[in-house]
This record gives C-alpha cells, structure tokens and sequence, in this order.
C-alpha cells in the first residue's frame, strides 16, 4: 500500500510540472511530505515483513490496523467527493475538513491507546520490579529454568540460591540444574522433577536432596512454577526450600522413639546406659557422647559408657565434686546448652577440644554429656530432645533397678529357703531325737537339745542379718577404718587373737555396713585360724585389706567361699562370707581372696578410682 501511494505521489510531481506548469519547486515542496511518510509506510512494512523480533501476530494486528484506517478515509473522501460530483460542485475545503476529522478521530484513537499501552507499561514495570524484588529478596533459593532438548538449563538464580548452594550466577547459568545439584543416588528422581516440570505442571515434591559446592548434603521442599507465554524464553522456577533441619529434627524424633523401645526392653541399668549413650551418638551431631554415673563413694561422676571416634576424646575423664559443668547439672538438675565452651569459666578441661556440651541430669544416676568439636553445634531443638532422651533413660533406669531388686529378693528367698529347709532342719532333727532321749530320762540329752536351739538361734541371726542386706546401704559418710575396725572386733568373740591395725585410712561408706563386714570377717578368722591369731586391717593404694595368720584357704576352694551355703565347718552356716559379699557390692567395691604374708587369708577390697 505504501509502495501504491508512492508511485501515485512521485508521478504528479511531473504531471504538475508538465501538464499543468506548476513550477518544479511547488510541487516538490507540495509532495515532499507525502513522498517521506510514503517511504516510511514502505519501510515499515519491510520491517515487519523480515524482522525476527517482531511476531506474526504483531505484523498481523499492525497490517490490520493500518489497512482499516486507510480503507476508512479512502471510504470517507470517495463519500464526498462522489456526493459533489453529483452536485457538480467541487468543495476542496469539505475534503480538507474531513481529511482533518478523520486525522483527529485517528489520532484520538491512538492517544487512548497509547494512553492505556502507557498504563499498562507502568503496572507491568511495576510488576516487574515486585517479582524482581521476590526473586532478590526471597530466602527461597530460586532459578529460573529454560528447557534446552529436555534439559533444565538454568538462566539466573537468587542470591538465596548462591548462598545456600555455593554457586555464584555465573557458574550456575548455563547448567543443567539436575546434573549441577542432585547427587547420583538422587538423579533419577531429579529426572522424573524436570519431566514433570517440562509439561508444565505446577507442583511440590518434598524430601528432596541435593548436593552443594562443598559437598553438604541437604533436603529441601522444591516447588516447580510454570511459565505459559511466549513473551520470554524463561519456561519456569524451580524454588528450593531448605528444610533441613526440619527433616534431621523429624528423623530424630523416628530414633528417640526406636530408643525409647530399646531402653524398655533392657536388662540392667549398664545396658540401659549404654544404650542411651549409643542413642545419644546417632540422633546428635556430636564427636562424643558419655554416660557420667555418680559414684557415691568417692562422690565424684565416672564414665560408666562412652562412644567417640575423635583419638583426641578417647580418654574420658572423671569430674570430682564441685568442678566442671557436669558437676553443676548433676547437682542443680538444670539441663545446660553449651554453644561456645571457650566462654565459660567451669569448663572442667580449659584445652578439651571441644567446641560445645548438650548436658542432661539423669535424676538420682548422673549426667548425659553430649559434646563437638564445633561451637554452635547444637540447638534449641536438640536441647529439647536431648531432655525427652534423659527422661525416658530415668524411666528405663528405675525400671532396670526395680527389676534387679526384683530378682535380688528372689534369689534372696532361694537361699533362704535352701537354708531353712537344710541347714535349720538339721538342727531341728537333732533337737527331736535328743528331746526324746531326755523324755526317757537321759538328763544330759537337754544339754544336746540347747545345743541345737543355740545352732537355730545363730542361723536365723545370721539369716536377719543377711535379710538387711536387700535393704542396701544407707546414706555415706567418711567413716575412720581404724576406729570402725576395732568397734567390730569388740562385737566378735575373739578369745586370745589379736587385733592390729596395720595402716589406716578414711573411705566413704555406710559404717554401720562395712562394720557388719570386718565383724563377719573376724568372725571368720577367729573360727578357721586356729590359736596364736593375729588379724591385721591394713590400708592400700586402692582400697583396705584384711589379713589373718591362720591356715588360710586353699586356691581350689578360693571361688566358692562367697557362695550362700558354702563353709568348712559343721557348726557354720556358710552365711558369713555372703553377707561380707553383699555389703561390698553394695558399696561398689570389688573383693578378691588371696594368700597372706604369713600363709593365711588375705582379703582385698578395691574401691573404685582408687577411693577419695
């Protein structure tokens, strides 16, 4: 069309001049005008025609419009000028007018156009600017993707997502997504996100894991967006939420509750302690993990259970009363979250390596110490699970202790009753027979009958005695050796064997116990030793020792003389050396038999840590 008026302007440039002798100058000056806007009609639809940045539906509308406004003047001019043709009056001023009506009617509506194209500018700039900000500011790590032959390409990315995986914007662009983040155990479900995606479906997948620049593995909630215009190259956002710490938190609960199964169904409290410390291990980010159990007698908190894989951490210590951060739970029952260690001043190892301490008291045991070489290592979330650990181990604990009581008492009934229906019956049958004799007037068959009743009498003493043990020991106390030695020998009938005190010492126990202890000790010597006895308590570098000058007791007999029942002499009830057993138990020592200096019976106590 252009080209048409062109042509029709350029060929009465010479037909003015020729025809009509209009001067060359006017009628160049007359189609100067025409003859440009015509040449920008013709180069307008050059453009549209071979210019790739312009669509087809654009050409399209532009031809359209263009072409109805000049069929709607051409319309409107040939209405005049055919109707003054009839009238056989030409009016050029009726043209220009309706020339210039329809120009304005052109022009208004291209300002309300332009009008409303400018608005719309604003909104989308507007708009634009909005989504800039979210996609700047958002802390979701998002990237815009373009599918290049079914691959997520990715054409920008957040700051969110530079700092979360490490990946500055130039790196990232221009990678695969999938093969940039997801690690090999996870790309097959990667594949499966981005096929997804490809079809444009709007969607969310949880638990996805992803790799960083430096290898972290995390999970994240990834939202795919999809973009259906063909006004950007851009096909979609991928938005990766980092959730964590949400599903470490959500897999650490899973473990506490296996735990807590676990801690139910075990047989005493060492296994209940080991089982919460290898617990603690797994659900924690920690380098070591320690069951600190108070140890009365030396009152100080030992290690009963420790995990590490740190060698630097091997070696656990003990914390004596009153030092370290341990000490401080123990004794208050405040949980402590440690995030910094160097910024405390009771750290019980000022050149620990660690770095952070999760402390829980474990009521009435001792302490759980989870710690990291890292500071911060822990949080509030840990602090609260790590407090829902020590409860359900207290539970586990006092459930472990009832049922060793339990059984305790039951083998205690065992012994009684082997006791009573053997060693008291014996007494009982003689008694009977002799009670018979004197009946018949054997006058010296009563004193055999005392006899008897005198033997039942000690047995069921010792019986009551043994009986207390189940008790346990009362509160401790730093009780004298020396003083506590020589009350027991006071309550033992020793005839003429001596008492010396070889070295003394203070050790923390229950007195009234460990004098029950030396008096069946005695007892003990002073029945086997024979004459000319010399019983020595000494100290040692661990513990006390009691030692007799009798005939001592052979090796082979050596493992069966704590068991209930077992004794040398008929007149025994093979109690006494049980009780003296059980009170050391009961205490924590460990005793062991062995040969003295001058052949007899030599008994060792050893006291945990070496005593105070």
């Amino acid at each position: 069309m252009g080209s048409v008026f062109l042509a029709l302007t350029v060929y009465d440039v010479p037909a003015d001049v020729l025809n009509q002798g209009v001067p060359l100058h006017l009628t160049l000056l007359e189609n100067s005008l025409p003859i440009f806007l015509n040449l920008v009609l013709v180069g307008a639809g050059v453009l549209l025609v071979t210019s790739s940045s312009v669509s087809a539906e654009t050409a399209y509308l532009i031809a359209r419009w263009s072409i109805l406004s000049a069929v709607t003047v051409c319309l409107l001019l040939g209405w005049v000028y055919a109707l003054q043709l009839l009238e056989s009056v030409f009016k050029p001023y009726l043209l220009f007018t309706h020339t210039i009506t329809v120009a304005t009617l052109a022009g208004l509506g291209v300002g309300v156009y332009d009008s409303r194209r400018r608005r719309h500018q604003r909104q989308v700039q507007v708009e634009n600017t909005k989504i800039s900000a979210l996609f700047a500011n958002s802390s979701g790590c998002i990237a815009e993707i373009e599918f290049v032959e079914g691959k997520p390409i990715i054409r920008a990315v957040n700051p969110a997502f530079e700092r979360t995986f490490g990946y500055d914007e130039a790196a990232a662009t221009g990678e695969c997504i999938d093969e940039l983040l997801a690690p090999p155990t996870a790309r097959s479900r990667a594949t499966e996100i981005s096929q997804r995606a490809r079809d444009a479906e709007q969607f969310e997948a949880s638990e996805v894991f992803r790799r960083t620049a430096t290898g972290e593995l995390r999970v994240f909630r990834v939202q795919a967006i999809p973009l259906s215009t063909d006004a950007t190259s851009t096909d979609g956002y991928a938005v990766y939420t980092d959730t964590s710490e949400e599903y470490r938190y959500s897999t650490q609960l899973t473990s506490l509750h296996e735990t807590t199964r676990d801690l139910m169904s075990a047989d005493s409290t060492t296994d209940v302690a080991e089982t919460a410390v290898d617990a603690a291990a797994d659900i924690f980010r920690s380098d070591v993990v320690g069951g600190y159990r108070y140890d009365e007698a030396n009152e100080r908190l030992v290690p009963e259970s420790y995990v590490t894989d740190d060698a630097t951490l091997a070696d656990p210590p003990t914390v004596p009363r009153g030092e370290g951060i341990a000490w401080t739970v123990f004794e208050t029952g405040d949980p402590e979250l440690v995030r910094d260690l160097e910024t405390r001043s009771d750290a019980l190892d000022p050149s620990s390596p660690l770095g952070s301490e999760l402390l829980v008291p474990i009521d009435g045991w001792g302490v759980l110490l989870i710690g990291a070489t890292d500071t911060g290592a822990f949080d509030d979330a840990d602090y609260s699970l790590a407090r829902i650990l020590a409860a359900n181990v207290e539970a586990a604990l006092e459930r472990a202790e009832r049922e060793a009581k339990l059984e305790e008492k039951n083998e205690r009934l065992e012994r009684f009753a082997s006791v009573i229906s053997h060693d008291l019956r014996n007494p009982l049958t003689v008694a009977q027979g002799y009670l018979d004799l004197g009946r018949g007037g054997d006058e010296g068959a009563f004193e055999r009958v005392e006899g008897a009743l005198d033997r039942m009498e000690q047995l069921l003493d010792e019986l009551s005695t043994l009986a207390r043990q189940g008790e346990g020991i009362g509160s401790l106390a730093t009780v004298d050796l020396d003083a506590t030695a020589r009350a027991a020998w006071e309550q033992v009938a020793t005839g003429d064997a001596d008492l010396r005190i070889a070295d003394s010492r203070e050790l923390r126990a229950d007195r009234n116990r460990l004098q029950q202890l030396l008096e069946n000790l005695f007892t003990n010597a002073v029945t086997h030793g024979g004459s000319d006895l010399t019983v020595v308590v000494e100290a040692t570098a661990d513990g006390f020792a009691v030692e007799d000058t009798g005939g001592g007791i052979p090796e082979a007999e050596r493992e069966r003389i704590f068991e209930s029942g077992y004794t040398t002499d008929a007149s025994g009830s093979g109690l006494g050396l049980t009780i003296v057993q059980e009170i050391a138990d009961a205490h924590g020592w460990s005793v062991s038999v062995t040969e003295g200096s001058r052949g007899g019976a030599r008994f060792e106590f050893e006291i945990d840590d070496g005593g105070e």
